[in-house]
């Protein structure tokens, strides 16, 4: 298993990894598939539009953590999301289809604007989220070293 942290191009392993990844949603009537690059019918319908993002607490910068520290941190975040009160929050397992990264449990949610995943993202020490608004492809949002604000990634590698 690699530590994306301490390869020597780190932001592009993350990048390709965030991107290889699937995001399987525990949604009520079936899991939801979400794939960088990629719309999902389902869960426009079932948000009913509303836009919405992917986070986790688990492993930050792309290091890995104790299952102790993580699950701290993804009940601190699980906390931070039920007091924002968001419209839906549903659990999120990250997953790596070539299995060089453990799962990782996140929380698919319906910020109230952008920012509020990406604040939420970097306060938990994470270098992206996948977020998505209706009829459109999930994209990547990369966050840098010292980055506030996360440039949005091309929705598929060429």
């Amino acid at each position: 298993m690699q530590n994306l942290a301490k390869t020597p191009d780190h932001i592009d392993a993350l990048v390709a990894a965030f991107k290889a990844a699937e995001y399987i949603v525990d949604a009520p009537d079936n899991a939801i598939v979400i794939r960088v690059g990629e719309t999902t019918a389902d869960l426009d319908r079932m948000l009913g539009g509303r836009p919405w993002a992917i986070v986790t607490a688990h492993n930050p910068d792309g290091q890995l953590c104790t299952s102790e520290t993580n699950a701290a941190a993804q009940r601190s975040l699980k906390k931070r999301l039920r007091e924002s009160r968001p419209w839906a929050l549903l659990a999120v397992c990250n997953h790596d289809p070539a299995g060089l990264w453990p799962d990782e449990p996140a929380f698919l949610f319906t910020p109230r604007n952008i920012s509020e995943a990406d604040c939420l993202a970097r306060g938990f020490g994470q270098r992206a989220v996948v977020s998505g608004r209706a009829g459109g492809p999930a994209h990547l949002r990369i966050y840098g070293e010292s980055e506030h604000a996360p440039a949005t990634m091309p929705a598929v590698a060429s």
